[in-house]
Protein backbone atom coordinates (compact mmCIF):
# COMPACT_ATOMS: atom_id res chain seq x y z
CA UNK A 1 0.00 0.00 0.00
CA UNK A 2 1.51 3.22 -1.27
CA UNK A 3 2.08 6.07 1.80
CA UNK A 4 -0.55 8.94 1.08
CA UNK A 5 2.85 11.20 0.98
CA UNK A 6 4.17 9.73 -1.70
CA UNK A 7 0.69 9.89 -3.75
CA UNK A 8 1.22 13.61 -3.40
CA UNK A 9 4.34 13.71 -5.14
CA UNK A 10 3.33 11.57 -7.95
CA UNK A 11 0.65 13.85 -8.83
CA UNK A 12 2.19 17.38 -8.74
CA UNK A 13 5.36 15.80 -10.64
CA UNK A 14 2.23 14.65 -13.19
CA UNK A 15 0.56 17.78 -13.16
CA UNK A 16 3.92 20.20 -14.03
CA UNK A 17 4.80 17.33 -16.92
CA UNK A 18 1.14 17.83 -18.18
CA UNK A 19 2.00 21.40 -18.36
CA UNK A 20 5.45 21.62 -19.76
CA UNK A 21 3.89 19.00 -22.94
CA UNK A 22 1.14 21.91 -23.60
CA UNK A 23 3.30 24.60 -23.33
CA UNK A 24 5.91 22.73 -26.15
CA UNK A 25 3.22 21.84 -28.47
CA UNK A 26 1.17 26.05 -28.67
CA UNK A 27 2.11 27.85 -32.10
CA UNK A 28 4.29 30.71 -31.95
CA UNK A 29 1.59 33.42 -32.77
CA UNK A 30 -2.04 33.33 -33.24
CA UNK A 31 -3.13 33.15 -36.72
CA UNK A 32 -4.50 36.30 -37.05
CA UNK A 33 -1.01 38.22 -35.69
CA UNK A 34 1.15 38.96 -38.54
CA UNK A 35 4.76 38.27 -38.13
CA UNK A 36 7.11 40.79 -36.77
CA UNK A 37 9.88 42.07 -39.42
CA UNK A 38 13.46 40.83 -38.43
CA UNK A 39 14.55 45.18 -39.33
CA UNK A 40 11.46 46.35 -36.67
CA UNK A 41 13.36 44.11 -34.30
CA UNK A 42 16.47 45.51 -34.62
CA UNK A 43 17.78 47.59 -31.55
CA UNK A 44 18.10 50.85 -33.78
CA UNK A 45 14.69 51.15 -35.44
CA UNK A 46 11.82 52.68 -33.38
CA UNK A 47 8.23 53.45 -35.09
CA UNK A 48 9.01 57.46 -34.79
CA UNK A 49 12.27 57.31 -37.05
CA UNK A 50 11.77 58.31 -40.17
CA UNK A 51 12.68 56.76 -43.73
CA UNK A 52 16.08 57.11 -44.38
CA UNK A 53 17.08 59.50 -47.15
CA UNK A 54 17.61 58.43 -50.61
CA UNK A 55 21.40 58.50 -52.32
CA UNK A 56 22.86 61.90 -52.94
CA UNK A 57 22.73 61.68 -56.82
CA UNK A 58 26.34 62.56 -58.41
CA UNK A 59 27.53 66.05 -59.64
CA UNK A 60 30.08 65.78 -62.45
CA UNK A 61 30.76 69.30 -61.84
CA UNK A 62 32.34 67.85 -58.00
CA UNK A 63 36.01 67.97 -57.53
CA UNK A 64 36.40 64.02 -58.01
CA UNK A 65 40.46 63.85 -56.22
CA UNK A 66 41.56 65.06 -53.27
CA UNK A 67 44.07 65.79 -51.52
CA UNK A 68 44.49 62.92 -49.79
CA UNK A 69 43.77 60.83 -52.53
CA UNK A 70 45.85 61.99 -55.25
CA UNK A 71 49.08 60.95 -53.63
CA UNK A 72 47.89 56.90 -53.76
CA UNK A 73 46.06 57.70 -57.17
CA UNK A 74 49.63 59.04 -58.31
CA UNK A 75 52.13 56.53 -57.11
CA UNK A 76 49.81 53.26 -57.34
CA UNK A 77 49.31 54.17 -61.21
CA UNK A 78 45.87 52.44 -60.68
CA UNK A 79 43.65 54.73 -63.45
CA UNK A 80 44.34 53.76 -67.31
CA UNK A 81 46.55 55.97 -69.02
CA UNK A 82 44.68 58.82 -70.85
CA UNK A 83 45.33 61.11 -74.09
CA UNK A 84 49.22 62.56 -74.59
CA UNK A 85 49.61 66.37 -72.99
CA UNK A 86 50.66 68.36 -75.44
CA UNK A 87 52.61 72.27 -74.25
CA UNK A 88 53.07 74.95 -76.61
CA UNK A 89 55.62 76.50 -74.32
CA UNK A 90 58.82 74.97 -72.48
CA UNK A 91 58.27 76.29 -69.37
CA UNK A 92 55.03 76.03 -67.69
CA UNK A 93 54.03 79.39 -66.33
CA UNK A 94 52.34 79.89 -63.05
CA UNK A 95 49.73 82.51 -62.10
CA UNK A 96 47.92 82.70 -65.32
CA UNK A 97 46.08 80.64 -68.19
CA UNK A 98 47.90 78.05 -70.18
CA UNK A 99 46.48 76.20 -72.91
CA UNK A 100 47.19 72.59 -72.56
CA UNK A 101 46.78 69.95 -75.17
CA UNK A 102 45.13 66.90 -74.42
CA UNK A 103 45.31 63.95 -77.30
CA UNK A 104 42.09 62.84 -76.83
CA UNK A 105 39.05 63.36 -79.04
CA UNK A 106 36.91 66.26 -77.49
CA UNK A 107 33.81 65.48 -75.59
CA UNK A 108 31.07 67.79 -74.13
CA UNK A 109 29.99 64.82 -71.74
CA UNK A 110 33.33 64.45 -69.89
CA UNK A 111 35.04 66.53 -66.92
CA UNK A 112 38.94 67.40 -66.02
CA UNK A 113 40.34 67.95 -63.38
CA UNK A 114 43.87 68.39 -62.69
CA UNK A 115 46.99 68.14 -60.10
CA UNK A 116 50.67 69.51 -60.12
CA UNK A 117 53.25 67.73 -57.92
CA UNK A 118 56.44 69.98 -57.11
CA UNK A 119 57.46 67.93 -54.30
CA UNK A 120 55.30 69.17 -51.71
CA UNK A 121 53.79 67.17 -49.08
CA UNK A 122 50.80 67.33 -50.94
CA UNK A 123 50.04 67.68 -54.24
CA UNK A 124 48.02 71.19 -55.83
CA UNK A 125 44.31 70.16 -56.85
CA UNK A 126 43.74 72.47 -60.06
CA UNK A 127 39.92 71.19 -59.44
CA UNK A 128 36.63 72.34 -61.97
CA UNK A 129 37.00 76.08 -62.18
CA UNK A 130 40.37 75.85 -62.98
CA UNK A 131 40.50 73.35 -65.95
CA UNK A 132 37.94 74.11 -68.80
CA UNK A 133 37.77 72.30 -72.03
CA UNK A 134 37.10 73.49 -75.57
CA UNK A 135 37.56 71.97 -79.11
CA UNK A 136 40.73 72.62 -80.78
CA UNK A 137 40.86 75.30 -83.16
CA UNK A 138 43.04 76.06 -86.70
CA UNK A 139 43.80 78.96 -84.29
CA UNK A 140 45.24 77.73 -81.59
CA UNK A 141 48.86 77.36 -81.72
CA UNK A 142 49.23 73.84 -81.02
CA UNK A 143 47.50 73.43 -84.17
CA UNK A 144 49.43 75.80 -86.28
CA UNK A 145 52.18 74.21 -85.41
CA UNK A 146 51.46 70.54 -86.22
CA UNK A 147 51.33 69.24 -82.33
CA UNK A 148 47.43 67.96 -82.53
CA UNK A 149 44.74 68.00 -84.77
CA UNK A 150 41.85 70.13 -84.42
CA UNK A 151 39.10 67.34 -83.32
CA UNK A 152 40.94 67.29 -79.99
CA UNK A 153 40.59 68.69 -77.18
CA UNK A 154 42.39 71.71 -75.61
CA UNK A 155 42.34 72.93 -72.23
CA UNK A 156 42.55 76.09 -70.57
CA UNK A 157 44.29 75.86 -67.34
CA UNK A 158 44.63 78.24 -64.86
CA UNK A 159 48.05 77.35 -62.69
CA UNK A 160 48.40 78.91 -58.81
CA UNK A 161 51.29 81.30 -58.64
CA UNK A 162 53.75 79.19 -56.28
CA UNK A 163 56.80 80.50 -54.81
CA UNK A 164 58.56 77.25 -54.24
CA UNK A 165 61.82 77.02 -56.41
CA UNK A 166 62.52 79.20 -59.38
CA UNK A 167 62.25 76.90 -62.12
CA UNK A 168 61.58 73.53 -60.47
CA UNK A 169 60.75 70.35 -62.10
CA UNK A 170 57.01 69.06 -61.55
CA UNK A 171 54.63 66.54 -62.41
CA UNK A 172 51.51 68.02 -64.23
CA UNK A 173 48.11 65.51 -64.59
CA UNK A 174 44.74 65.80 -66.22
CA UNK A 175 42.45 63.53 -64.74
CA UNK A 176 39.20 62.32 -66.60
CA UNK A 177 36.81 61.93 -63.71
CA UNK A 178 33.10 59.56 -64.13
CA UNK A 179 30.69 58.67 -61.63
CA UNK A 180 32.39 60.74 -58.63
CA UNK A 181 36.47 59.03 -59.14
CA UNK A 182 39.14 59.49 -61.29
CA UNK A 183 38.54 57.25 -64.87
CA UNK A 184 41.59 58.00 -66.99
CA UNK A 185 44.74 59.89 -65.82
CA UNK A 186 47.16 61.89 -68.19
CA UNK A 187 51.20 62.66 -66.87
CA UNK A 188 53.64 65.06 -67.94
CA UNK A 189 56.88 66.25 -66.32
CA UNK A 190 57.20 70.10 -66.48
CA UNK A 191 59.54 72.92 -65.68
CA UNK A 192 57.51 75.53 -63.52
CA UNK A 193 58.34 79.40 -64.28
CA UNK A 194 56.65 81.14 -61.11
CA UNK A 195 55.40 84.88 -62.01
CA UNK A 196 56.96 86.59 -59.32
CA UNK A 197 60.64 85.50 -60.27
CA UNK A 198 60.05 86.40 -63.49
CA UNK A 199 58.88 89.68 -62.84
CA UNK A 200 61.35 90.41 -60.56
CA UNK A 201 64.31 89.08 -63.81
CA UNK A 202 62.47 90.91 -66.29
CA UNK A 203 62.13 94.29 -64.18
CA UNK A 204 66.14 93.72 -63.70
CA UNK A 205 67.02 93.31 -66.73
CA UNK A 206 65.00 96.52 -68.17
CA UNK A 207 66.96 98.49 -65.64
CA UNK A 208 70.03 97.18 -66.52
CA UNK A 209 69.42 97.85 -70.10
CA UNK A 210 68.86 101.36 -69.25
CA UNK A 211 72.43 101.58 -67.06
CA UNK A 212 73.58 100.40 -70.23
CA UNK A 213 72.01 103.73 -71.95
CA UNK A 214 72.57 105.85 -69.20
CA UNK A 215 76.74 105.05 -69.09
CA UNK A 216 77.55 104.78 -72.47
CA UNK A 217 75.95 108.03 -72.75
CA UNK A 218 78.10 110.43 -70.11
CA UNK A 219 81.56 110.77 -71.03
CA UNK A 220 82.43 111.73 -68.19
CA UNK A 221 81.18 110.91 -64.37
CA UNK A 222 78.44 112.75 -62.73
CA UNK A 223 78.57 114.09 -59.89
CA UNK A 224 76.06 112.53 -57.98
CA UNK A 225 75.04 109.23 -58.91
CA UNK A 226 71.75 109.48 -59.01
CA UNK A 227 72.28 111.57 -62.25
CA UNK A 228 72.30 108.62 -64.53
CA UNK A 229 69.20 107.85 -63.81
CA UNK A 230 67.55 111.11 -65.46
CA UNK A 231 66.15 110.43 -69.25
CA UNK A 232 66.37 113.71 -70.12
CA UNK A 233 69.95 113.65 -71.10
CA UNK A 234 69.87 110.53 -72.82
CA UNK A 235 67.05 111.67 -75.15
CA UNK A 236 68.09 115.46 -75.86
CA UNK A 237 68.01 116.33 -79.24
CA UNK A 238 70.76 118.12 -82.01
CA UNK A 239 70.01 121.38 -79.94
CA UNK A 240 70.71 120.34 -76.71
CA UNK A 241 67.31 120.52 -75.67
CA UNK A 242 64.90 117.51 -74.54
CA UNK A 243 63.18 115.49 -77.14
CA UNK A 244 59.48 114.28 -76.79
CA UNK A 245 59.83 111.86 -79.47
CA UNK A 246 63.05 110.40 -78.19
CA UNK A 247 62.17 109.76 -74.72
CA UNK A 248 58.64 108.49 -75.99
CA UNK A 249 60.93 105.71 -78.42
CA UNK A 250 63.12 105.18 -74.93
CA UNK A 251 59.77 104.31 -73.05
CA UNK A 252 58.21 102.39 -75.27
CA UNK A 253 60.94 100.06 -76.37
CA UNK A 254 61.89 99.81 -72.51
CA UNK A 255 58.48 99.06 -71.96
CA UNK A 256 58.25 95.90 -74.92
CA UNK A 257 62.06 94.66 -74.07
CA UNK A 258 60.89 93.75 -70.57
CA UNK A 259 57.06 92.13 -71.67
CA UNK A 260 59.47 90.08 -74.49
CA UNK A 261 61.26 89.07 -71.14
CA UNK A 262 58.85 88.58 -69.25
CA UNK A 263 57.26 86.07 -71.62
CA UNK A 264 60.95 84.19 -72.67
CA UNK A 265 61.12 84.05 -69.15
CA UNK A 266 57.91 82.72 -68.43
CA UNK A 267 57.30 80.17 -71.08
CA UNK A 268 60.89 79.64 -72.48
CA UNK A 269 59.65 81.36 -75.76
CA UNK A 270 59.56 84.80 -78.01
CA UNK A 271 56.20 86.11 -77.98
CA UNK A 272 54.89 87.64 -80.69
CA UNK A 273 53.65 91.38 -80.47
CA UNK A 274 50.76 92.87 -82.24
CA UNK A 275 50.03 95.14 -84.63
CA UNK A 276 49.11 98.06 -82.65
CA UNK A 277 52.05 97.81 -80.82
CA UNK A 278 54.21 98.14 -84.03
CA UNK A 279 52.03 100.68 -84.95
CA UNK A 280 52.90 102.71 -81.83
CA UNK A 281 56.78 102.47 -82.18
CA UNK A 282 56.14 103.14 -85.91
CA UNK A 283 54.67 106.54 -84.36
CA UNK A 284 57.14 107.49 -81.84
CA UNK A 285 59.81 106.27 -84.29
CA UNK A 286 58.39 108.32 -87.33
CA UNK A 287 57.52 111.33 -85.40
CA UNK A 288 60.90 111.14 -83.98
CA UNK A 289 62.77 110.86 -87.46
CA UNK A 290 61.08 113.52 -88.96
CA UNK A 291 61.27 115.74 -85.86
CA UNK A 292 65.31 115.31 -85.98
CA UNK A 293 65.55 115.86 -89.62
CA UNK A 294 63.64 119.29 -88.80
CA UNK A 295 65.85 120.67 -85.77
CA UNK A 296 69.05 119.47 -88.23
CA UNK A 297 67.45 122.27 -91.06
CA UNK A 298 66.53 124.52 -88.53
CA UNK A 299 68.83 124.47 -85.78
CA UNK A 300 72.41 122.96 -87.38
CA UNK A 301 74.86 125.55 -88.13
CA UNK A 302 75.75 125.30 -91.28
CA UNK A 303 79.20 123.96 -93.13
CA UNK A 304 80.18 127.64 -94.06
CA UNK A 305 79.17 129.59 -90.94
CA UNK A 306 80.66 126.56 -89.06
CA UNK A 307 84.10 126.67 -90.53
CA UNK A 308 83.94 130.64 -90.52
CA UNK A 309 83.26 130.22 -86.57
CA UNK A 310 86.53 127.90 -86.04
CA UNK A 311 88.79 130.35 -88.26
CA UNK A 312 87.57 133.32 -86.01
CA UNK A 313 88.46 130.93 -82.76
CA UNK A 314 84.76 131.79 -81.54
CA UNK A 315 84.12 128.20 -81.68
CA UNK A 316 86.71 125.28 -79.97
CA UNK A 317 87.29 122.45 -82.30
CA UNK A 318 86.87 119.66 -79.94
CA UNK A 319 83.48 121.33 -78.17
CA UNK A 320 79.79 120.93 -79.68
CA UNK A 321 77.93 124.10 -80.28
CA UNK A 322 75.44 122.86 -78.92
CA UNK A 323 76.06 121.59 -76.09
CA UNK A 324 73.76 119.58 -73.44
CA UNK A 325 71.32 121.59 -71.31
CA UNK A 326 68.46 119.65 -71.43
CA UNK A 327 65.65 119.78 -69.04
CA UNK A 328 62.37 118.52 -67.95
CA UNK A 329 60.42 121.52 -69.01
CA UNK A 330 61.70 121.41 -72.25
CA UNK A 331 59.45 118.60 -72.84
CA UNK A 332 56.49 120.87 -72.75
CA UNK A 333 57.86 124.45 -73.95
CA UNK A 334 58.90 125.73 -77.41
CA UNK A 335 61.45 128.69 -77.39
CA UNK A 336 59.78 129.18 -73.25
CA UNK A 337 56.27 128.85 -73.91
CA UNK A 338 54.03 126.12 -72.97
CA UNK A 339 53.54 123.84 -75.67
CA UNK A 340 49.89 122.19 -75.04
CA UNK A 341 49.97 120.06 -78.02
CA UNK A 342 53.70 118.63 -76.79
CA UNK A 343 51.97 118.20 -73.32
CA UNK A 344 48.95 116.48 -74.73
CA UNK A 345 51.29 113.52 -76.54
CA UNK A 346 53.19 113.02 -73.66
CA UNK A 347 50.33 112.70 -71.28
CA UNK A 348 48.67 109.92 -73.81
CA UNK A 349 51.85 108.55 -74.21
CA UNK A 350 51.99 107.99 -70.59
CA UNK A 351 48.41 106.51 -70.66
CA UNK A 352 49.34 104.11 -73.38
CA UNK A 353 52.50 102.97 -71.77
CA UNK A 354 50.76 102.02 -68.42
CA UNK A 355 48.13 100.57 -70.64
CA UNK A 356 50.58 98.42 -72.41
CA UNK A 357 52.44 97.35 -69.33
CA UNK A 358 48.72 96.09 -67.56
CA UNK A 359 47.58 94.63 -70.56
CA UNK A 360 50.80 93.30 -72.56
CA UNK A 361 51.44 91.06 -69.40
CA UNK A 362 48.86 88.40 -70.19
CA UNK A 363 49.40 88.65 -74.13
CA UNK A 364 51.25 90.51 -75.68
CA UNK A 365 50.82 89.27 -79.30
CA UNK A 366 47.01 90.07 -78.77
CA UNK A 367 47.12 93.50 -77.06
CA UNK A 368 44.98 96.26 -78.73
CA UNK A 369 45.21 99.74 -78.32
CA UNK A 370 41.78 101.80 -79.26
CA UNK A 371 42.07 102.96 -82.87
CA UNK A 372 40.87 106.59 -81.24
CA UNK A 373 43.60 106.80 -78.49
CA UNK A 374 46.36 105.83 -81.80
CA UNK A 375 44.97 108.79 -84.05
CA UNK A 376 45.58 111.03 -80.54
CA UNK A 377 49.01 110.16 -80.67
CA UNK A 378 49.48 110.58 -84.29
CA UNK A 379 47.99 113.77 -84.44
CA UNK A 380 49.86 115.38 -81.33
CA UNK A 381 53.12 113.98 -83.59
CA UNK A 382 52.24 115.73 -86.75
CA UNK A 383 51.30 119.17 -84.67
CA UNK A 384 54.40 118.62 -82.80
CA UNK A 385 56.83 118.05 -86.60
CA UNK A 386 54.55 120.80 -87.68
CA UNK A 387 55.74 123.29 -85.03
CA UNK A 388 59.24 122.98 -85.06
CA UNK A 389 59.22 123.05 -89.46
CA UNK A 390 57.43 126.60 -88.88
CA UNK A 391 58.38 127.89 -85.54
CA UNK A 392 61.44 130.19 -85.66
CA UNK A 393 64.77 128.92 -83.23
CA UNK A 394 67.54 131.00 -81.22
CA UNK A 395 69.69 129.03 -83.16
CA UNK A 396 67.95 129.41 -86.69
CA UNK A 397 68.14 132.98 -85.87
CA UNK A 398 71.88 133.26 -84.42
CA UNK A 399 73.05 130.89 -88.03
CA UNK A 400 71.28 133.41 -89.97
CA UNK A 401 72.83 136.34 -88.31
CA UNK A 402 76.37 134.85 -88.62
CA UNK A 403 75.28 134.81 -92.72
CA UNK A 404 75.05 138.41 -91.94
CA UNK A 405 78.20 139.05 -90.57
CA UNK A 406 80.10 136.92 -93.10
CA UNK A 407 78.73 138.68 -95.74
CA UNK A 408 79.31 142.49 -93.50
CA UNK A 409 82.83 140.94 -93.39
CA UNK A 410 83.11 140.77 -97.16
CA UNK A 411 81.69 144.30 -97.98
CA UNK A 412 84.55 145.52 -95.25
CA UNK A 413 87.30 143.58 -96.70
CA UNK A 414 86.22 145.20 -100.40
CA UNK A 415 86.28 148.54 -99.33
CA UNK A 416 89.66 148.41 -97.68
CA UNK A 417 90.64 147.27 -100.92
CA UNK A 418 89.40 149.96 -102.41
CA UNK A 419 90.49 152.05 -100.56
CA UNK A 420 94.22 150.71 -100.43
CA UNK A 421 94.53 151.19 -104.43
CA UNK A 422 93.08 147.45 -104.63
CA UNK A 423 95.75 145.58 -102.85
CA UNK A 424 94.61 144.07 -99.41
CA UNK A 425 96.13 146.20 -96.23
CA UNK A 426 98.76 144.46 -94.73
CA UNK A 427 97.10 144.89 -91.05
CA UNK A 428 93.85 145.84 -89.68
CA UNK A 429 94.99 149.10 -88.73
CA UNK A 430 96.17 150.10 -91.82
CA UNK A 431 92.48 148.60 -93.87
CA UNK A 432 90.45 151.11 -91.27
CA UNK A 433 90.45 154.33 -93.04
CA UNK A 434 88.10 157.41 -93.80
CA UNK A 435 86.46 155.11 -96.76
CA UNK A 436 86.12 151.92 -95.14
CA UNK A 437 85.33 153.34 -91.44
CA UNK A 438 81.39 152.68 -92.54
CA UNK A 439 81.88 149.23 -93.30
CA UNK A 440 83.91 148.49 -90.31
CA UNK A 441 81.39 150.24 -87.89
CA UNK A 442 78.43 147.85 -89.47
CA UNK A 443 80.75 145.04 -89.21
CA UNK A 444 81.80 145.70 -85.46
CA UNK A 445 77.81 146.71 -84.42
CA UNK A 446 76.42 143.29 -85.78
CA UNK A 447 79.52 141.05 -84.63
CA UNK A 448 78.65 142.78 -81.20
CA UNK A 449 75.31 141.15 -81.40
CA UNK A 450 75.92 138.21 -82.94
CA UNK A 451 78.77 137.19 -80.15
CA UNK A 452 75.49 138.00 -77.40
CA UNK A 453 73.59 135.67 -78.80
CA UNK A 454 76.16 133.35 -79.58
CA UNK A 455 77.08 133.28 -76.12
CA UNK A 456 73.95 132.85 -75.06
CA UNK A 457 73.03 129.82 -77.07
CA UNK A 458 76.67 127.99 -76.54
CA UNK A 459 77.60 128.97 -73.41
CA UNK A 460 80.76 130.21 -75.45
CA UNK A 461 82.14 133.37 -74.26
CA UNK A 462 83.77 135.82 -77.17
CA UNK A 463 86.83 137.25 -76.39
CA UNK A 464 86.68 141.32 -77.09
CA UNK A 465 89.91 140.89 -79.71
CA UNK A 466 88.21 138.29 -81.62
CA UNK A 467 85.71 140.19 -82.61
CA UNK A 468 87.30 141.82 -84.93
CA UNK A 469 87.32 141.48 -88.86
CA UNK A 470 89.54 139.19 -90.48
CA UNK A 471 91.45 140.59 -93.55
Amino acid sequence: MIAPKTIAWLSILLLSFCLEGHAQEAPASSPREQPVSKQALSPGNSDSKAAAPPKKRYDPRDLCITEEDAGSELVNKRRQIGGRLIFDTFLLPTGQTVDVGLDEVFSETEYFFGSLDVGTSKPIILDRPLVVARQASDSDPIVKKGLMRKDRTILTVRIPDMLNAPWSQADFYIFTCRDGSPLKVSEANVRVSPSLYSSILAGLSVFAAYLIAAFAFRPTRPERWIAYLNPIPITSGMDGKASLGKLQILMFSLVVFGLITYFLIKTGLLTDISSTVLLLLGIAGVGSTVAKGADLSRTTITPENRAWLLRKRWLPSNVNPTTNDAHWRDLFSTDGEFDVYRYQSFIFSLAVGGALIIGGVTQLSSFEIPQTLLGILGLSQVVYIGGKLVTPTSMADLNNLIGELREVEKKFRSSAIAANNGVLPASLTTAVVPASQAAYDAYMTLATDVATLFTAQTNLPVPPDKLEPTL
